[in-house]
């Protein structure tokens, strides 16, 4: 059974000063469908529609910031325990040397994402234990590739909306609140708990989802 979220982190995540920009179910299968059109009709560059179809469902799957994303080697995803190790951008110092110690936390991986993660690596002929970048690119990069998409679809499109879609759909399937902060990789449950203010808002698409 899932954990009560207390009162007063409900009361404190109702501020009207907080905005949550996520995907709806049907945008998210328009930007998808989008890309995949761009591979059928790219073929001379279906590789590098690809890489932008798994980045996307990475973003989706994992809640991970952009740029721990673009950290992700496939030495880092551990298909025996289905999991994802990603480095945590915002990393603490070693206490006794001063410098930036390196923080990580493992996220359960998706069945969806591992399936399309693993008919990546062999249309690509890619090492399960590689320690190559499985996104060789530049941030602006994708921001440049999602405004493209953005301006096809006319979807407002930001990598940090796909990390807010997975949270609002974590709390909607009611993942518990510590949970979900170990797997955002947030230093406190309160910042977390931002995303329950989602029950405030129209939630009626989500009502078919009831089993």
């Amino acid at each position: 059974m899932p954990l009560p979220v207390p009162r007063n982190m409900m009361l404190q995540s109702s501020r009207k000063d907080l905005s949550i920009d996520f995907f709806s179910d049907g945008q998210i299968e328009e930007i998808f469908h989008e890309i995949s059109r761009k591979m059928d009709e790219d073929p001379k560059r279906i590789g590098y529609h690809q890489r932008y179809f798994l980045l996307a469902r990475f973003l989706l799957r994992t809640g991970g910031r952009i740029d721990e994303v673009l950290q992700i080697s496939p030495a880092d995803i551990n298909l025996a325990t289905n999991t994802v190790r990603m480095i945590t951008l915002k990393q603490g110092k070693d206490k006794r040397t001063g410098l930036p110690r390196e923080k990580y936390r493992i996220i359960p991986m998706h069945p969806e994402l591992r399936d399309i993660y693993m008919q990546y690596l062999l249309e690509n002929s890619i090492r399960q234990d590689s320690h190559d970048l499985l996104f060789p690119m530049k941030r602006q990069v994708v921001d440049l590739y999602l405004k493209k998409i953005q301006n096809e679809t006319g979807i407002r499109i930001h990598a940090h909306k796909f990390r807010h879609t997975f949270a609002v759909k974590a709390i909607m399937d009611n993942v518990p609140l510590n949970i979900l902060q170990q797997w955002l990789g947030h230093s406190s449950v309160f910042t977390t708990s931002i995303y329950t203010q989602i029950t405030g808002m129209d939630t009626s698409e989500f009502m078919g989802r009831v089993r």
